[in-house]
């Protein structure tokens, strides 16, 4: 009888526990990546979420309390009333500020205590205050700096606001589509770890499997060409300059960007959209779940949409299931055709670290979170992170870019050359 040979290596059975990041993955008060993340000026929402209707934001693992007073100030303060706790997501909002819907202390956008019409001649307006928030209003956004008071820098500079020609405009937006389409969660939050998708900016390669070898073209037919990829340290950030060559011997060099501490700079995604990225943001909600927001410079009028529209990844016939809205997609209807979505949620709520094998293709990932962490740590020890001083505002330059390349002598003929 022969006899059964039984593998023995690779089994599941006795693997360690795999766990995440912690440096990277939590975003609380406290946390090393958080307290990077507070040294900086954070979007929290576009111009029109502050209205006389108070809305709550969760930014950084805090649930605030986002409004605009009747004098057009917007104010981001701590939801609970500093008198009996109510939630001021229930206050009216009025020319001065804030009013509790309990006993109708007044808030104004700082947290100031106005007034309490039930007390004659108290002097608790000068004794308390309800925890608030600075926010800036700038380009359509509005940003909040949730950091330590003393450590407050000055306001950044972004570079895709500066000379603007008479035909060109800045367009703020939330994406809230998602990676690839419109889901079901995403108008709250995208409902993962915000670093899923911010290693997705510094991974070329995924292109050409995720979106061309698995399913077929879903961009446009260039972009499934395999890569030649460098990747670069920046003085903020790290950059991927990828060429590819064309049919007619031209190089379409793509150049992508991240910029600490959840910046990133994305070039458009079809061979005619030349010229320089766009600047977002990834700001975690919580450990488990991130907005998107997107400062886009286009010609006027121009829906800053119209490219993804025109490859289809807004259309909600996209993939298998034709004229069923991709909110309402099945289990099944992912597994048949797959997006940047299920990839990076597949790898659960947060991503276990301690599992993954990096390769000489996440040289670009690895390279933008050693970075992070290492601001984080100065940061822990006291320091000031890169940009994010009183002194000087940061600023904030968007160097990638699409173009296209001379076949024979690699001079730039179209479009933007971010290597210089």
């Amino acid at each position: 009888m022969e006899t059964k040979v039984i593998e023995l290596k690779g089994r599941s059975y006795g693997r360690k526990v795999g766990h995440p990041d912690a440096e990277l993955a939590q975003c609380g008060p406290g946390t090393k990546g958080g307290e990077l993340l507070r040294r900086y000026w954070q979007p929290v929402g576009v111009s029109t979420d502050a209205t006389a209707v108070p809305k709550l934001v969760k930014v950084l693992g805090e649930e605030l309390i986002l409004f605009r007073d009747g004098s057009g100030r917007p104010g981001l303060l701590y939801p609970r009333c500093a008198h009996r706790g109510t939630s001021l997501l229930y206050g009216k909002v009025e020319e001065n500020g804030i009013r509790c819907c309990y006993h109708g202390w007044l808030f104004d956008p700082e947290g100031k205590l106005l007034e309490t019409p039930c007390e004659k001649g108290s002097n608790t307006v000068n004794m308390v205050r309800q925890p608030w928030y600075p926010v800036e209003e700038r380009h359509g956004l509005i940003f909040a700096y949730l950091g330590p008071a003393e450590k407050q820098p000055a306001f950044p500079t972004f570079s895709v606001a500066n000379d603007l020609a008479d035909d060109e405009e800045l367009v703020a937006a939330e994406t809230k589509f998602g990676p690839n389409g419109p889901h079901p969660k995403v108008a709250a939050a995208t409902d993962y770890n915000w670093w899923q998708v911010f290693d997705n900016f510094m991974d070329p390669f995924h292109v050409v499997i995720t979106h061309y070898m698995i399913n077929g073209v879903q961009f446009v037919p260039s972009l499934g060409i395999l890569p030649e990829v460098k990747f670069e340290y920046l003085p903020d950030g790290v950059r991927s300059v990828q060429h590819r060559v064309l049919d007619d011997g031209r190089t379409h060099q793509r150049v992508s960007q991240v910029i600490l501490p959840n910046m990133h700079c994305t070039p458009g995604i079809t061979d005619d959209d030349l010229g320089r990225a766009n600047l977002g943001w990834v700001v975690p909600a919580d450990d488990i779940s991130y907005r998107h927001f997107h400062l886009f410079r286009r010609k006027r009028g121009v829906d800053p949409y119209a490219t993804f529209e025109n490859v289809g990844m807004l259309k909600d016939d996209w993939g298998p299931k034709h004229g069923r809205p991709f909110s309402e997609w099945s289990l099944e209807d992912h597994q048949l055709w797959q997006t940047d979505y299920v990839a990076q949620k597949g790898q659960g709520d947060i991503n276990l670290h301690s599992e993954e094998h990096l390769t000489s293709i996440d040289a670009g990932v690895a390279m933008m979170r050693r970075l992070f962490k290492k601001q984080a740590e100065l940061v822990a020890s006291g320091g000031d992170p890169v940009g994010a001083t009183q002194e000087q505002a940061y600023a904030v330059k968007v160097v990638a870019g699409n173009a296209i390349l001379d076949g024979q002598t690699g001079e730039c003929v179209a479009g933007h050359d971010g290597r210089n």
